[in-house]
């Protein structure tokens, strides 16, 4: 069945009429959901395609959602109510979670304690984007059997660069999950998978998705019931698949090699790179234009500046603020001179008692290792992201 596209001149956006003058006219809440992406406030989060109960929507290649079985649709507004990038209840969510009502100058949120991580598996830390927490985590979770998944991005078989979203159920899928994926992926698109399958799962996600998520597990007593700890990630913003795909399909013949594009190899900061199956890695280089070859660390800093999604512009939430545990890199003095961040460190903030609690169990388990931080040290750290954002 031909897909019908919710933005630009797709025949779904068009100016309202009302009142709706004949059956013929397209699904109501279709037409909003294309009112939206097209005035370019869909963050791509999947939220809509995941929450769907017949299946309508599914998405393009740059991660719009289209309209897959427009006679399925029952016009149930689903995809309307869940949309975090139409608007998102950032009080009522902070006084369900937090009891509290959040200060909008404050770009920390509220945290019960914040700390220094890394996972105690050597080959989990080393590997990972900056400490392992969110890797280790998520392995001592399901080998304790507390989930019986996580929703990961794992890298697209094909194009190495593009994040997909899944359900990871062994340790094995978690580890292959490891590192960062700069090109917006849909990860709240798994909501079905999740609705379809009992079990205990963790959801990792930017910003924007964890906003989703809340708006969605109001909606839906399987979500809320199934989600047993949402991780969520730090984020200046995504990147478009453009400049990536651009990328990857001018590096030449080492691509045919490689095996993981890596968009940030190393540690604070990284640059990109791709991996080899005998574990070598090269970086990854613009190719050169009138005597000029942006480095791979131009790259990466320029990159997210240029290619932008436009929600990204207007989102305040960089460090997710409404997640029961969030991660990112330490933007911070190193606070004693026997920690040097190049060793991989993940800053954390617990912020609600669920997210303490798994933290602290993995921490007794023996999986990470945890050194709080004081209130007043944590709040002055990643302040630039936070400003800029």
């Amino acid at each position: 069945m031909k897909t019908l596209p919710l933005r630009k001149s797709g025949p779904l956006v068009e100016p309202f009429r009302w009142p709706i003058v004949s059956d013929q006219d397209p699904p109501r809440a279709l037409k909003t959901l294309g009112q939206i992406i097209d005035n370019d406030l869909c963050h791509r989060c999947g939220s809509c395609v995941g929450i769907c109960p017949t299946n309508v929507l599914g998405l393009d290649d740059e991660e719009f959602p289209v309209v897959e079985n427009l006679g399925a649709c029952t016009d149930c507004d689903l995809c309307v109510k869940v949309c975090p990038g139409d608007e998102f209840d950032a009080v009522g969510v902070a006084r369900q979670l937090f009891h509290t009502t959040p200060d909008i100058r404050d770009m920390h949120g509220h945290f019960e304690h914040a700390y220094l991580s890394y996972a105690t598996d050597p080959e989990i830390r080393q590997r990972s984007t900056s400490g392992g927490l969110v890797t280790g985590l998520l392995v001592s979770l399901l080998q304790r059997g507390e989930i019986d998944g996580a929703v990961v991005i794992a890298s697209d078989p094909v194009d190495l660069w593009k994040g997909i979203p899944v359900i990871a159920r062994t340790e094995e899928e978690i580890r292959k999950a490891t590192k960062a994926k700069y090109a917006i992926a849909p990860t709240n698109r798994v909501f079905r998978e999740i609705r379809e399958v009992a079990g205990r799962y963790a959801l990792v996600g930017l910003p924007c998705q964890i906003h989703g998520f809340h708006k969605a597990a109001r909606l839906d007593k399987r979500l809320r019931e199934r989600v047993a700890v949402t991780i969520g990630l730090f984020c200046h913003a995504a990147v478009e698949h453009e400049p990536m795909r651009y990328i990857w399909n001018h590096i030449g013949e080492p691509r045919h090699r490689a095996t993981a594009f890596i968009s940030r190899f190393g540690k604070h900061s990284g640059t990109p790179h791709i991996e080899f199956e005998d574990g070598s890695t090269r970086p990854v280089y613009f190719p050169e234009k009138k005597g000029f070859r942006p480095s791979s660390m131009e790259i990466i800093n320029v990159l997210y500046r240029l290619y932008t999604p436009p929600r990204c512009l207007t989102c305040y939430d960089s460090t997710s603020e409404f997640a029961d545990i969030a991660v990112g890199d330490p933007w911070m003095p190193t606070p004693s001179d026997d920690i040097s961040f190049y060793d991989g460190y993940t800053f954390v903030f617990a912020r609600t008692h669920r997210g303490d609690e798994t933290l602290s169990r993995a921490k007794e388990a023996g999986d990470i290792d945890l050194i709080e931080l004081r209130d007043s040290t944590a709040r002055r750290a990643n302040t630039a992201m936070g400003i800029e954002k």
